[in-house]
């Protein structure tokens, strides 16, 4: 039986497939935010941290002086939409975020504040077009927005939900521009 894919990214022609680790890995799942966020006031609750992706798993991001890049959305912010850029050293920069408010009952009432910790590793790479990897997700840009995307499908097995009932169509979207080092980041539902 295959392992739950929690991080699906699409870069350099190739689809890596992030599943769950049982050992210390590079790149993870949820856990505390280590990025040092400044920019846009928001709150009063935090942004998650979704997932951080290693250059140790996608060469890509070494390439372009990214050596962790940290996934972060606002889950309690009702229809997020955020663009921020990383620096080398960890520090986000929140350049754009609506709404800048949180909701007590978004996604759902009692949401937890941090998203289980779950270690990762590259379970399947292949190579594909755009094309054949955007079909597999709700929504997704009819053509390649930046060098690399990431997708966040609603997982199965973390022991949380992330949208609630009914959420099962639902993706969050990070559209990474490397040489800028800016990520945008979105929801996307059928």
């Amino acid at each position: 039986m295959a392992e739950e894919q929690l991080v699906v990214a699409y870069c350099d022609g190739t689809i890596f497939s992030f599943e769950r680790e049982q050992t210390h890995s590079w790149s993870v799942f949820g856990g505390p935010m280590e990025a040092e966020l400044n920019g846009i006031e928001h709150g009063p609750k935090p942004l998650h941290m979704i997932a951080s992706l290693s250059s140790e798993d996608l060469p890509a991001l070494g390439r372009r002086h990214v050596f962790n890049l940290p996934l972060i959305y606002g889950m309690c912010y009702s229809g997020s939409n955020i663009e921020y850029r990383v620096d080398i050293g960890l520090k986000v920069e929140l350049l754009k975020l609506s709404p800048t408010q949180s909701s007590d009952d978004w996604p759902y009432a009692n949401f937890p504040l941090l998203l289980p910790y779950v270690p990762l590793q590259i379970g399947e790479t292949r190579s594909a077009s755009y094309a054949e990897f955007a079909e597999a997700f709700p929504n997704m840009p009819e053509s390649q927005p930046t060098e690399l995307v990431v997708v966040v499908p609603t997982p199965a097995t973390l022991g949380v939900s992330l949208w609630g009932k009914g959420g099962d169509n639902v993706i969050i979207l990070f559209e990474c521009n490397l040489p800028d080092q800016m990520v945008y980041a979105s929801n996307r539902c059928d």
